[in-house]
């Protein structure tokens, strides 16, 4: 099975500065992930500019095809040097983690990247060679379910400088603590967040340079299928809830007659609603063997479209029990949602007296895939 790669990232801009000077981009491809880090020269908003112009580069060479090493190269001729400090303007470590588990990283002038294996960490052979005039490191690697990569710029290495640490953290250390925290249960963005709250408590509030990780888990893709309104032709009802039934993940059925159509079909199985769910603005929950989810149609999902454009998140429906609450959390929780829509027009839907939206189940889908998107969710919509 192919791998997934779940991310996470934090950042603190240095002390007293408005922008961070590092910046960190992250692009899915269909059978890969690529990540970048830049690290610009000094802080503030021209360190700011200087790292996003990098990543923008490189992000912009890896949707042309270019390969890692032409990246690289076009990167060290177009990023000048330093007249004064003879330092680079940024500098920057790439990984590109492919779904079969390969995984390649070049560094230049950063902190090397951290490969946890079985909460251990794990050498990383390494190749280096010089690109006009820079000193670039090559790491090439495979990954597991499990394992964790991690990315820091000099921010963290640094932190606690001339306080707990005299000379920093330093790289051990910033091991040790990932060692010791990267639990299996953790999410990428938790893992993220307690390294950056590290540095942030050793920089005493006060961060003396920019903070930047950014963590990738190993694991397996969660899917999800969300059913919701019956086929246009209800000859191939039969046909669409095995097909339903039988797609791996999370399941969840939208909508009453659906809900009876599935259960028809799943056996005869008895529905049961719970009305302890049910919300002024959304009907209630209701269950059956065999599915995940189970509510009522349009009402629940125009308000599971309002939720998600009000900028909900997993921890705030976190302890929500409505069915809006439920799908939104469900959609989140996963790394695809696949919906299929059914085109069959619901009577109840033509009176005049309800709600216009009620006729715009495929519409308001459609909105609640846009949303997912941009959560970095993959979405895709099948009507029958």
């Amino acid at each position: 099975m192919k791998l997934f790669y779940e991310w996470g990232t934090k950042q603190h801009q240095k002390h007293g500065e408005e922008l961070c000077g590092d910046n960190i981009a992250i692009a899915r491809r269909a059978d890969s992930m690529t990540l970048a880090l830049s690290d610009g020269l000094g802080s503030g908003v021209k360190a700011n500019i200087l790292s996003i112009l990098t990543t923008r580069i490189v992000m912009h060479l890896i949707e042309n095809e270019l390969s890692l090493g032409e990246v690289v190269e076009t990167l060290s001729r177009t990023l000048p040097v330093c007249e004064v400090r003879k330092l680079a303007y940024s500098t920057f470590s790439i990984g590109q983690f492919f779904s079969e588990g390969h995984a390649r990283v070049v560094e230049f002038d950063t902190p090397s990247v951290v490969l946890l294996h079985q909460r251990k960490s794990a050498s990383i052979p390494y190749e280096e060679r010089e690109i006009e005039g820079k000193t670039i490191r090559e790491l090439e690697f495979t990954l597991k379910v499990g394992d964790w990569v991690v990315f820091v710029s000099d921010g963290i290495v640094n932190a606690g400088i001339g306080g707990l640490y005299p000379l920093g953290w330093g790289a051990e250390q910033v091991t040790r603590f990932l060692e010791e925290h990267c639990h299996p249960d953790l999410s990428a963005q938790q893992l993220a967040d307690k390294l950056a709250q590290a540095a942030w408590d050793l920089y005493c509030g006060k961060p003396g340079d920019d903070v930047s990780v950014a963590v990738i888990k190993v694991r397996h893709k969660l899917l999800a299928t969300v059913l919701t309104g019956p086929p246009a032709d209800r000859s191939i009802d039969k046909k669409i809830v095995d097909r339903f039934t039988q797609r791996p993940g999370f399941l969840a059925v939208c909508g009453g007659t659906t809900s009876k159509i599935v259960a028809h079909y799943l056996g005869n199985k008895s529905l049961e609603v719970d009305l302890s769910t049910m919300k002024p603005d959304v009907p209630p929950l209701a269950r059956l063997e065999g599915v995940d989810l189970m509510t009522e149609g349009i009402l629940t999902l125009t308000r599971t479209n309002e939720l998600l454009q009000s900028g909900a998140d997993q921890e705030t429906v976190k302890f929500q029990t409505d069915a809006a609450s439920a799908l939104v959390r469900l959609c989140l929780n996963v790394d695809h949602i696949h919906f299929i829509v059914g085109l069959s027009v619901n009577p109840a839907h033509q009176n005049p007296d309800l709600p216009r939206q009620l006729g715009m189940k495929l519409a308001v889908v459609r909105e609640i895939a846009e949303e997912l998107r941009k959560r970095g969710k993959e979405v895709t919509i099948e009507t029958v």
